[in-house]
C-alpha cells in the first residue's frame, strides 16, 4: 500500500499515464484511483511483469480473471474490488 506523501495533480496524472501501459489487465475506469494508491515502484513492477514476466496466454488469462473478479465484487458488494488490498484484511 502507498505510504508516500500525497501527490500533486501533475504527479497523479504522470503515474496514471504510466498505468496506461497496463490497460489490457487493469480496469481503465480505475486508473486514476490506482495512480493515487500505487507507488512508482509498484507501477514499475507491474509494467515489468506485464512486458517481460508473462507470456501472451498468461496475460490474457490474468486480464480475464481480473475482469471476472472486478465484476463479481461489484455485484456482490456494490463496490469496486479493493486494489491493492487493504493490509487489515490479511
Amino acid at each position: 500500500m502507498n505510504t508516500e506523501p500525497p501527490l500533486s495533480g501533475n504527479e497523479v496524472l504522470k503515474r496514471a499515464e504510466e498505468l496506461d501501459a497496463l490497460d489490457a489487465i487493469l480496469p481503465f475506469d480505475r486508473r486514476d484511483q490506482l495512480a493515487e494508491r500505487l507507488t512508482d515502484d509498484d507501477v514499475a513492477t507491474l509494467k515489468h511483469l506485464a512486458s517481460e514476466g508473462m507470456g501472451d496466454n498468461t496475460m490474457r488469462a490474468l486480464a480475464s480473471d481480473l475482469a471476472y473478479l472486478e465484476s463479481w465484487c461489484s455485484v456482490a458488494t456494490g463496490n469496486s474490488l479493493p486494489w491493492p488490498h487493504p493490509k487489515a484484511c490479511f
